[in-house]
């Protein structure tokens, strides 16, 4: 079978990006699908994961990018030609493969596999909460560029739920009825390779959480949490794990909070899995999530996990008081509860740490790829 993946860029190491060279590789390598991935603007920058030799990569090389060195008019001009470019290439790079099944995410390029009129069978992947999308990694760009990216986007979704001849798949339940009025939905997880031959001890006083430093991921609650640990376990630490815009804000909310020997926070890791296997709990703090594939990294190598009980992905993972502890979106004291009574109840973080690394085993690439397939077959006979 063909099986084309429509991004834009894969050049950010991200969670999406992630998953999706996983998924392509996997049915390259294991079902031996013939897989193309085509990007619009991928250019000299590398993949930001492996990517299978089974899979072959097309970019579209499209280069927005130099737009941005000219006056508004021009400005806006060039990039009108640009998108018509871009539209050109990639009816022409997919009439020219002609494959089965077309898959891309609810990012600006949907518009085109939308519209597009050929045999293939077109499948959306929805790879965060549908109701929370709109948002940038920090939305407050300014009112009038955040009326237009919620504006757009909303005009992205109303498209998608008129094609009637695609499939929207979502993470979770919760986002599915989110996307009721699309005339197709099935509900197909994330999967997680990151299952490690050892398992944490949960000994370290050590907590972490890992994720870009941005609004959605709460880091700004999850220190002011910390606060209220640190009075009562002052050995124990925090260690957050991420990159992005909010840096400076969040060391400086840890500095006026005075935690600076307890909290550090640390650039991304390629080592990620001896930072897991060296803590003993995760925390997860989002105002929202899509699906955490973080958490099921945690999980994977034992570890306890406390997480707001935020839309969409947390509820759907975390068995509340079997493998974590589930908490009321937004009460911080409750957050820093849940975290002391793991710090002080040693056996009891290790048996939950136990558990979690044998609950995931339902996100297994064995268990999920399979439902892929499935989906595939049942496109192709109709």
């Amino acid at each position: 079978m063909k099986i084309i993946y429509v991004y834009d860029t894969i050049a950010v190491v991200g969670g999406i990006e992630r998953i999706f060279v996983d998924k392509m590789n996997y049915l390259a390598d294991h079902l031996h699908h013939e897989v193309y991935l085509i990007t619009s603007s991928q250019g000299e920058h590398p993949i930001s994961f492996p990517l299978s030799p089974n899979v072959q990569h097309i970019d579209l090389d499209i280069r927005y990018h130099v737009c941005y060195g000219y006056p508004l008019p021009q400005r806006i001009w060039m990039k009108f030609r640009l998108q018509q470019l871009s539209k050109k290439r990639l009816k022409d790079t997919i009439k020219k493969i002609d494959p089965d099944i077309i898959i891309c995410t609810t990012t600006y390029m949907v518009t085109e596999i939308c519209r597009l009129k050929c045999r293939a069978k077109k499948v959306i992947e929805s790879h965060g909460a549908r109701d929370f999308i709109h948002l940038t990694d920090d939305f407050k760009m300014g009112f009038f560029k955040d009326l237009r990216n919620e504006w757009n986007t909303r005009r992205r979704f109303r498209q998608i739920e008129k094609c009637s001849d695609a499939v929207v798949v979502t993470l979770t339940q919760a986002d599915a009825k989110a996307w009721s009025k699309a005339p197709h939905v099935r509900v197909i997880p994330n999967f997680t390779k990151f299952i490690v031959p050892q398992s944490s001890s949960c000994e370290v006083h050590r907590v972490i959480a890992i994720g870009r430093l941005t609004y959605q991921k709460g880091f700004d609650r999850l220190i002011d949490a910390w606060t209220i640990v640190n009075r009562r376990h002052p050995d124990w630490k925090l260690d957050i794990f991420g990159e992005g815009i909010r840096r400076e804000a969040l060391s400086k909310q840890i500095r006026n909070n005075g935690l600076e020997k307890s909290v550090t926070i640390h650039p991304f890791t390629k080592n990620i899995a001896q930072e897991y296997l060296n803590s003993s709990i995760f925390a997860l703090s989002s105002n929202y999530e899509g699906f955490v594939l973080v958490l099921l990294e945690a999980m994977g190598c034992g570890l306890p996990c406390v997480a707001f009980d935020c839309p969409n992905g947390p509820a759907e993972t975390i068995r509340n008081g079997e493998d974590g502890f589930l908490v009321e979106n937004g009460n911080i004291k409750e957050f820093a509860e849940a975290l002391c009574h793991f710090i002080e109840h040693e056996e009891e973080r290790k048996s939950f740490g136990h558990r979690a690394r044998k609950n995931i085993e339902r996100y297994a690439p064995e268990v999920i790829m399979p439902m892929w397939e499935k989906l595939f077959n049942e496109l192709k006979e109709k």
